[in-house]
């Protein structure tokens, strides 16, 4: 039995289309040309136990929404009562300190800056007329995983309506999460474009961009 989670990216609710324009929450127009992040070490909640089920498959994987093939994730689980999906949104400190890997994690993704520096944990980028960048770039290259300025980030849906979902090992399961790009901007941290239109190193600022984007996650529905 297969637990498979597909992922899609949307603007203000509408689905993302690479190079069209879009506003922001703050009304600055922009477009997007790559979207991606590491999704890693996902796990059910029973809701009785409140225990967690490490989904079986590779650890790390890497959503790049360039790559339709990428954004679809297939794993095996147990059979259980679940109401909830844990996750990393990021790479951990041990991954980031073992220097440069393979599979999801090979630099050849182009998530990965120095040994030192190690994975970015989430990568926006695009064009904008109010970005001060040549060519209107906007870059947002987000990691660090030092404290306190570490940005992996624990992600907990609850699935839809709260239901309990079983899973009895006779079908497939698959869960639809919708990733909603505007949360960059619109969070506890307002990130205008006029102001910053580009975070590529750790410290404090890509931490608060972490903060926002945390928040961009919801399962839509549940097919059992």
């Amino acid at each position: 039995m297969e637990f498979i989670i597909h992922f899609k990216a949307t603007v203000n609710g509408e689905p993302l289309t690479f190079k069209k324009k879009y506003s922001n929450s703050f009304k600055e127009s922009f477009s997007v040309e790559r979207f991606k992040f590491y999704f890693g070490k996902a796990r059910l909640i029973a809701e009785t136990t409140k225990r967690g089920v490490p989904l079986e498959g590779d650890e790390y994987s890497l959503i790049d929404f360039k790559d339709s093939t990428l954004c679809t994730l297939r794993f095996h689980t147990r059979p259980g009562k679940y109401n909830q999906l844990d996750f990393l949104l990021g790479v951990d400190s041990i991954r980031n300190t073992t220097g440069a890997q393979t599979g999801a994690l090979d630099p050849s993704k182009g998530m990965f800056w120095t040994w030192n520096s190690g994975y970015v944990m989430a990568k926006l980028e695009g064009t904008s007329p109010l970005s001060k960048q040549p060519a209107h770039v906007i870059e947002y290259h987000i990691g660090g995983f030092r404290a306190p300025y570490n940005t992996a980030r624990e992600i907990k849906m609850k699935f839809p309506d709260k239901q309990e979902t079983e899973i009895t090992g006779q079908r497939n399961c698959e869960v639809f999460i919708n990733v909603e790009l505007n949360s960059w901007f619109d969070g506890p941290n307002p990130i205008h474009i006029a102001e910053i239109s580009t975070c590529t190193t750790p410290g404090e600022l890509a931490k608060k961009i972490s903060d926002n984007y945390k928040r961009m996650f919801s399962i839509t529905r549940i097919v059992n």
